[in-house]
């Protein structure tokens, strides 16, 4: 799994419906990407191990597997950026998906030009990331974080000290605003400890602050 290093961008759709892969890789080519279709889990997954994308659309609901299932796999393989959709446009699986490390979400009956949008800005988010940073290490070894798990450690890294409400660090993820009762973060602030080897009850690094957010604690002089 790689970044853009080219103008064409190499996109992973998985999905089993036939007529919308076709329509999409027809639309989707004509906007600079190649389109590798998957027409089920299995052959999804063996793509994305042998293969380098850009991005990875994933359809939840596939004939073989899980759609969660297989998001949570591609999220073992690497941190390729993964726009999930459903017919199931409902509020639970949104959830349940970001907090796997999805990077979008977009309901089933969307348009071409709206899935194409959506990519774009999570490209656009993902490459600045992707390009400039150095994978944050634990004792000299590089921890594989998702490219969700960055930018909320990236983001907090900028203001040691400050408290970041859920909202904000929901909205340094994914770059839009969620409702005020979305809990998908302290998933993520749970994950970014184990990584971190953080102990959430005597923190060195990410620090809960009661009825308020989370901070990254300043470095000690």
């Amino acid at each position: 799994m790689s970044t853009i290093k080219h103008s064409q961008i190499s996109a992973l759709l998985v999905d089993d419906d036939a007529k919308l892969c076709g329509l999409l890789r027809d639309y989707l080519e004509g906007f600079g990407f190649s389109l590798d279709v998957a027409e089920d889990a299995s052959s999804g997954l063996e793509k994305a191990v042998a293969n380098e994308y850009d991005v990875i659309l994933l359809d939840m609901m596939l004939p073989d597997m899980d759609g969660l299932d297989v998001l949570r796999r591609l999220r073992e393989i690497g941190s390729t950026p993964i726009v999930i959709f459903s017919a199931q446009d409902e509020e639970a699986s949104r959830i349940v998906g970001l907090e796997m490390g999805a990077d979008d979400y977009v309901p089933k009956a969307f348009s071409p030009r709206e899935l194409l949008a959506r990519v774009r800005a999570v490209l656009r988010r993902a490459q600045p990331v992707q390009a400039e940073r150095k994978e944050p290490e634990e004792d000299g070894v590089p921890m594989d974080l998702t490219a969700l798990e960055f930018r909320i450690l990236f983001g907090m890294a900028a203001h040691p000290g400050r408290v970041f409400t859920r909202e904000n660090l929901l909205e340094l993820a994914v770059g839009r605003e969620f409702s005020r009762y979305d809990r998908s973060v302290d998933m993520h602030i749970s994950t970014l400890r184990r990584k971190l080897g953080d102990d959430p009850h005597n923190p060195a690094y990410l620090k809960t602050i009661r009825g308020m957010g989370y901070t990254l604690l300043p470095e000690e002089a």
